[in-house]
């Protein structure tokens, strides 16, 4: 049987970048809570020690970063009686901020082992999980050129740079995308699938999602636009009327199948993957157990 309350994966190099005085108060308040740390890098294998632990009889586990750190958490955790926590110390933080989970770090521990446990939605492709969305277009081309300068460049320089580079390239791409209510032929620069829906109605860059059980795909995308015409639609977006966004098109389902001729660059919850088409898309109800404040 574990001898610790849960096993915390700590991101030490997500977002933020806690200073080392406070990375290392993190560490202390976890394992003086019972938990038990490691720190990410190249060399751990997530899922393999989350299945591991799971099979000795461990049923808490909790992701100390940003969304992408849950993204590889979460992989092990769907359809099992474990339960994901999260301590979001990341630089957007959306999944914790859907759930109700405090911003800081203290009280995020706090509900992590004295919460209570919610059985939420998690969506699928091919054979990967997301909590998040899925994302085709600008944005993981935004994300590859972003990282290339590498987690020591400063975020907002990095940010910047990737943005310009991005919309001179201005990439698109072309889709046939099928779900149980039809068929259609798309070339587009923002293709997204949501694990849920967005309240797009919301003024500013945040679209939360009001429930996480919806049990429905949300997907968007824009027509192929020109540049200026895109920077319309953001001016909608940060106005809450995406909706009257000329173009704008969005439908729910609960599964549909993307194809390209070329393998497609996607964004999973901000993490980048490779990945062949057909892609088929699902969603996964009820299948994840998460903390979230009492």
């Amino acid at each position: 049987m574990p001898t610790s309350k849960g096993l915390l994966f700590f991101n030490s190099s997500s977002g933020v970048r806690l200073a080392e005085i406070e990375a290392q108060a993190l560490v202390s308040a976890a394992e003086d809570s019972g938990l038990e740390v490691v720190r990410l890098g190249n060399d751990i294998d997530v899922a393999a020690m989350i299945r591991a632990r799971i099979a000795a009889g461990q049923r808490l586990f909790v992701a100390a970063g940003g969304d992408g750190t849950v993204h590889h958490v979460m992989q092990a955790l769907v359809n099992s009686e474990a339960t994901l926590a999260v301590l979001p110390v990341g630089t957007y933080n959306h999944f914790a901020k859907d759930l109700g989970v405090p911003l800081d770090w203290r009280a995020a521990l706090e509900t992590a082992v004295g919460g209570t446990t919610l059985q939420i939605d998690a969506a699928r492709a091919n054979d990967r999980f997301f909590v998040n969305n899925l994302s085709i277009g600008l944005y993981p081309e935004l994300v590859s050129r972003r990282e290339e300068h590498g987690r020591d460049y400063p975020r907002w320089k990095a940010r910047l740079l990737a943005a310009f580079g991005t919309l001179r390239k201005y990439p698109h791409v072309t889709l046939t995308i099928e779900s149980e209510h039809h068929q259609e032929a798309i070339r587009t620069h923002v293709f997204m699938v949501s694990n849920n829906r967005y309240d797009l109605s919301r003024i500013g860059v945040e679209a939360p999602r009001e429930r996480m059980t919806e049990g429905r795909l949300s997907v968007y995308w824009l027509p192929h636009l020109p540049r200026f015409e895109l920077m319309k639609f953001v001016a909608h977006y940060l106005a809450g009327r995406v909706h009257t966004t000329p173009g704008f098109r969005s439908f729910r389902t609960l599964r549909m199948k993307v194809q390209s001729r070329k393998t497609l660059r996607v964004g999973l919850d901000g993490e980048l993957f490779e990945m062949a088409t057909p892609m088929v898309i699902t969603i996964v109800p009820q299948s994840l157990l998460v903390k979230v404040p009492r």
